[in-house]
């Protein structure tokens, strides 16, 4: 298995310049990875919470459907995953510490990818794992899809293939 960030690109927004995803970048690495039409993409459903902020809301669902609608017309077909439902397999519902017990039921989980999972801030990564793992695939990691994955396409869009 191997892991990719989501291609991004720096754009000005009115007076700030914000990071959005690229998504001619997106096109290209789903397209690199040659897969058969009618291939599943798992993404983990966007769900803002109120405390979110506009910005938050806005940039979820943006990223949520640019990668739906990339995948789509790639052949892939898209299963949504709410987050409640691999967090209720893995008890991790309520959890104050959701973050850091993600990742380190990921890091046992799959072992190989430790290194890809040490940043509290690349939480896409051991979600992904995480819900990859809860969609009943094996756990040897070796039987998994040799296919790349985005790193952001769990939280983004989320982010999961």
């Amino acid at each position: 298995m191997q892991v990719f960030d989501s291609p991004h690109v720096q754009l000005l927004v009115g007076k700030r310049t914000r990071r959005r995803l690229n998504a001619n970048s997106i096109v290209q690495l789903v397209r690199s990875f040659d897969a058969p039409p009618g291939t599943t993409a798992y993404i983990e459903q966007s769900i803002p919470f109120p405390k979110d902020g506009k910005q938050g809301w806005w940039s979820g669902g943006f990223g949520y459907g640019l990668w739906i609608g990339i995948l789509v017309s790639s052949g892939f077909t898209v299963v949504p995953v709410p987050s409640f439902t691999w967090k209720a397999k893995f008890e991790l519902s309520g959890s104050k510490t959701a973050k850091d017990d993600s990742r380190k039921l990921a890091s046992t989980l799959f072992p190989s990818l430790s290194s890809l999972l040490s940043r509290k801030k690349d939480h896409g990564t051991y979600f992904y794992c995480l819900v990859h793992y809860s969609t009943n695939l094996p756990l040897d990691e070796h039987k998994l899809s040799s296919k790349p994955i985005s790193r952001g396409m769990l939280m983004e869009l989320a982010q999961i293939l």
